[in-house]
């Protein structure tokens, strides 16, 4: 099953190389950059603190969606969640959701610190809300290379938690215009991910099929390579 969940996670970037480059999300790190930890917010245990606004932190702006999408409620066998339709309008700008249904910030035990849940249809006052909704990153400057970490289901040695299931990132240029679409299955515990590409990314959606819903921490952008 790790196997499986390894090539799915493989193959959708592969074919879009191209365009997005996977790359380890470390040595994205290891250069100057930017990251937002949502360590800013007090350390609070779920169900965290909601936000019903855009998050904005320098150089990056965090909400539900991105101006011109609709967030549609979407039924599937691992549980209801957040599908964005529509297109964005140009440049891309997150708008917020409906109160109680946009953001929330929480420590999170897998990451051991304060990350970022998106609130999905049951709302913030539910566990089944917290990381089931869809998230929208617009950036000041578009980017070139950038990464984020994503926890799932957290790891399972007896087996008795659902096996994680997907995200979908979606990755729009200045002009709205779609670069690339990668599905990614999910593992249990923290996936650590990084891209580079040749157009510059100025926005990202992700969204989720994760029975256990998904957190977002560390979003790295603003890389500055040494060479040349």
């Amino acid at each position: 099953m790790i196997r499986a969940a390894v090539l799915c996670l493989l193959l959708p970037q592969i074919a879009f190389a191209g365009e997005m480059r996977p790359v380890s999300f470390d040595s994205l790190r290891s250069l100057p950059h930017r990251i937002e930890t949502f360590d800013t917010v007090p350390r609070t245990p779920e169900p965290g603190i909601a936000f019903d606004y855009h998050w904005r932190a320098p150089g990056l702006s965090v909400a539900e969606r991105l101006l011109g999408q609709n967030a549609v409620v979407t039924e599937t066998a691992h549980g209801r969640f957040d599908r964005l339709a529509g297109h964005p309008s140009a440049p891309p700008q997150v708008t917020s959701g409906q109160p109680g249904h946009n953001l929330t910030i929480a420590y999170h035990e897998g990451f051991q610190s304060n990350a970022l849940f998106p609130l999905g249809p049951a709302g913030f006052a539910s566990a089944d809300g917290r990381g089931e909704g869809s998230m929208a990153l617009a950036f000041d400057d578009p980017q070139f290379a950038f990464g984020f970490r994503l926890h799932a289901e957290y790891p399972d040695p007896l087996g008795q938690r659902p096996e994680p299931h997907t995200a979908q990132v979606t990755f729009y240029d200045a002009d709205a215009r779609l670069l690339a679409r990668v599905t990614l299955g999910l593992t249990h515990g923290v996936m650590s991910l990084g891209w580079r590409n040749d157009d510059g990314v100025a926005a990202v959606t992700i969204e989720t099929t994760d029975p256990g819903g998904i957190a977002i921490d560390d979003i790295l952008f603003a890389v500055k390579d040494l060479s040349g």
